[in-house]
């Protein structure tokens, strides 16, 4: 998969839904992240939700959309995606972190249109879903 460039000063905006046993938990927020400093493999990206600031991640360039870290899910199939950009063909990638199922839609250059993790809480099962939405780049 080519590396898809994402420049300092560059954001990605994500709508996280929460749902709990498929009945939505509380309105969709967005969270925005903006890549204040890139040095080499190393990514300094502000977090915001609904534009209050959230804190500060260090993440990598080989992450999914430099965000979020694939590298212990497995690649189990691929679909064409309908996206708030267009149709994109993903590879779809799951796993199991912790307690936790993963599963992302990564476009070509490691872009990630979807992520969808669910865990078990009590007797209901969460689900959390961010969906590419908005992004100062050009896909």
């Amino acid at each position: 998969m080519s590396m898809f460039e994402i420049p300092e000063g560059a954001w990605l905006a994500y709508q996280l839904t929460t749902t709990e046993s498929g009945k939505p938990k509380m309105e969709p927020k967005v969270e925005k992240y903006t890549f204040v400093k890139i040095a080499g493999d190393d990514c300094t990206v502000d977090v915001e939700c609904n534009g209050e600031p959230v804190g500060t991640i260090q993440t990598k360039t080989s992450f999914g959309s430099s965000l979020f870290d694939f590298s212990g899910l497995e690649k189990k199939g691929s679909e064409n995606l309908n996206t708030n950009f267009g149709h994109f063909y993903v590879n779809i990638y799951e796993g199991i972190e912790g307690d936790k199922s993963v599963r992302m839609y990564i476009a070509k250059g490691n872009i990630v249109f979807r992520r969808v993790i669910a865990y078990p809480k009590g007797d209901s099962l969460y689900s959390e879903s961010r969906e590419l939405c908005w992004s100062s780049i050009r896909l």
